[in-house]
């Protein structure tokens, strides 16, 4: 690479900035947003995401920009999940640093585990995108005299960042020692807003590893799809072990991980807690995606009648309304995602009648239905219209330990 490559622009001698015309002011601004834009551009940026099999280092050159994060396939770096949204975020540079923003995803864009709506990155930083990780780093192309390839010489920055490498080791010491915790969110009836059930949500426990169990899933994935399923039922056994012995145990709604539906182990899992504590009536969680393969959900409907464990189908609309899906292997709960509640109180009657007429076809079905998300009085208001016969959200109650569903 020549210097020429990356030379920053040289200004020419200008007058007193009370002389410039328009368009010569015009063309300054041009040439310092150049300038600025070059400085930048020194050098490769790229995103640095867990080891693959083989080992080796995975990483995406951050360009063109701005670069687009999501789960459309416009976008440049393409995540197929259901915890990222369509067009989730974007890195881009103001021709002074490189930037992140947030483009009003569902679940947020996390900058060194802080919440960030638009902020500057580092060489360094930590950026989580759903339940995807990346370090942000920095590469410069140098010259080397005796390098015979022309492109220059690709100068290696620090190692990944310690959540994937110390993180991951680590995950076998949390699911042998159980250390997770979870927390309850209640379910509501609507109308009135009485508790009738509780969502179980994990939460890690073990110093050094973070809480949140989406980072802990994907710190889990390095170890191997069998670990992912292992802390799965990890969360499902602690949860049932902290309510089995309340006075009232709660309905408990509990969540699955996509691998336990393509590996052993889900069934015989259910069965033993069902022994475990025969009092606590369960109902299973599975994204609504796994409608997919119709006919082993099919079968799995069937063998949690045997066992006396409701199913429902979690995250519905978040990618397609499988509504002839929906009716040839019908849950006990259907959760509306919460696309379809936010901002219901206030959206045009379209929309409204439409999640009327989706709420109303499960209805027909026998499906008994769930707002999910729900977090103001006129959203609640709207699934009460709407016809939803349960509500969950921060407007009835958020998250909270064991203790407080005694108060």
């Amino acid at each position: 690479m020549s210097s020429n490559d990356t030379a920053i622009p040289i200004f020419k001698k200008r007058h007193d900035t009370h002389e410039f015309s328009p368009t010569e002011s015009a063309d300054i601004r041009k040439e310092v947003a150049e300038a600025r834009a070059a400085a930048v551009a020194v050098g490769t940026w790229v995103l640095e995401s867990p080891p693959g099999e083989d080992g080796s280092l995975q990483r995406t050159p951050i360009q063109p920009l701005p670069f687009r994060i999501g789960r459309s396939a416009g976008a440049q770096l393409l995540l197929p999940s259901t915890h990222v949204s369509k067009t989730h975020a974007e890195i881009y540079t103001d021709g002074l640093t490189l930037r992140v923003r947030d483009l009003g995803s569902r679940n947020g864009t996390f900058l060194n585990r802080e919440q960030v709506k638009d902020g500057p990155l580092h060489d360094g930083d930590v950026l989580h995108v759903g339940d995807y990780e990346y370090r942000v780093a920095r590469e410069f192309v140098i010259e080397d005299d005796d390098c015979d390839d022309a492109e220059g010489t690709i100068v290696q920055t620090r190692p990944l960042s310690r959540n994937f490498i110390q993180g991951a080791s680590r995950i076998r010491e949390l699911i042998d020692q159980a250390a997770v915790t979870m927390v309850f969110q209640p379910v509501v009836t609507l109308p009135g807003g009485k508790v009738s059930a509780c969502e179980a949500l994990g939460r890690g426990r073990l110093e050094g590893l973070p809480e949140s169990p989406v980072e802990l899933f994907a710190l889990a994935e390095a170890s191997g799809p069998e670990a992912q399923a292992e802390l799965s039922r990890l969360f499902r056994r602690k949860a049932v072990e902290l309510v089995k012995d309340l006075p009232e145990p709660p309905k408990l709604f509990v969540n699955t991980h996509e691998e336990e539906l393509v590996r052993p182990g889900l069934l015989q899992s259910l069965e033993e807690l069902r022994s475990y504590a025969p009092h606590v009536d369960l109902v299973l969680e599975i994204h609504e995606r796994a409608l997919a393969e119709i006919d082993v959900i099919s079968k799995l409907r069937n063998k949690l009648l045997e066992i006396n464990v409701g199913l429902a189908y979690d995250d519905f609309g978040a990618g397609q309304a499988r509504l002839f899906e929906l009716a040839e292997a019908p849950p006990d709960y259907l959760k509306f995602d919460r696309r379809f509640v936010t901002g219901l109180g206030t959206a045009p009657v379209s929309r409204q009648r439409l999640v009327a007429a989706l709420v109303a076809a499960a209805s027909e079905l026998r499906v008994k239905t769930i707002a999910e998300g729900v977090e103001t009085p006129e959203e609640a208001a709207a699934c009460v219209r709407a016809g939803f016969a349960y509500a969950q959200g921060y407007h009835y109650a958020k998250p909270m330990p064991v203790e407080k569903l005694l108060e």
